[in-house]
């Protein structure tokens, strides 16, 4: 890649972040900017790969694609703390893949293998109890049962069988976003995002369901 496409990437990338900072969380504008955002990063060739040396290869790509998961999230949901005065896009995002989410995808492979995505975000503290099993049985009657039929509603555009219900199941049961995306032949990008959002506008429903079954 020449300095030229590498200037060029640049400035789409925080143009894309800017029309994304422009529009409220769970709009479609919004969602639409940080897709091709991600789906840029994914595909510029400038992501860097902390310690690659310190593992075996197939270790390494597990560690390093649970980071990429975790990262994508969090630009999802973050976007809005990028600023292009201190550093181009690409460049906060390896600060973050490097600093942070390599480590904490590191410390969960060898320590946390049995802890499930969905009990890893806050709406999984939503409901204490004592024991976690308890929690992630609570979770997974409320996504099987979708009591006011919203769940399943909410779909991938143009691939309703790729449904938050569905998603948010999966990932209780321990399947990578890698997996959840090949399933559908869709983006990792598109699937982690949209199951993020989705979590977000629900949150509240699922801490009542909880809170309720606590009582």
């Amino acid at each position: 890649m020449n300095p030229t496409s590498i200037d060029n990437i640049n400035v789409l990338l925080e143009e894309l972040a800017s029309t994304a900072q422009q529009y409220p969380h769970l709009s479609a504008q919004r969602q639409l900017a940080l897709t091709k955002l991600v789906n840029i990063i994914m595909q510029s060739g400038k992501l860097c790969y902390p310690q690659r040396r310190q593992y075996s290869t197939e270790i390494y790509e597990d560690i390093y694609h649970e980071a990429l998961q975790e990262l994508f999230l969090y630009i999802c949901q973050n976007i809005d703390k990028y600023d292009p005065e201190r550093s181009s896009v690409i460049r906060w995002v390896n600060f973050l893949l490097e600093r942070r989410f390599f480590f904490e995808a590191t410390r969960k492979f060898f320590g946390q293998k049995n802890v499930t995505n969905i009990t890893d975000i806050d709406v999984d503290n939503l409901a204490e109890t004592e024991e976690s099993q308890d929690i992630k049985e609570i979770l997974m009657e409320y996504l099987k049962l979708d009591p006011e039929n919203l769940l399943k509603k909410e779909y991938i555009r143009e691939h309703p069988q790729a449904n938050f219900q569905i998603l948010a199941q999966k990932r209780m049961l321990g399947k990578s976003w890698k997996e959840i995306a090949a399933e559908y032949n869709l983006n990792i990008s598109t699937v982690s995002c949209f199951y993020y959002r989705c979590l977000n506008k629900f949150a509240d429903k699922i801490k009542t369901y909880c809170q309720d079954y606590a009582l």
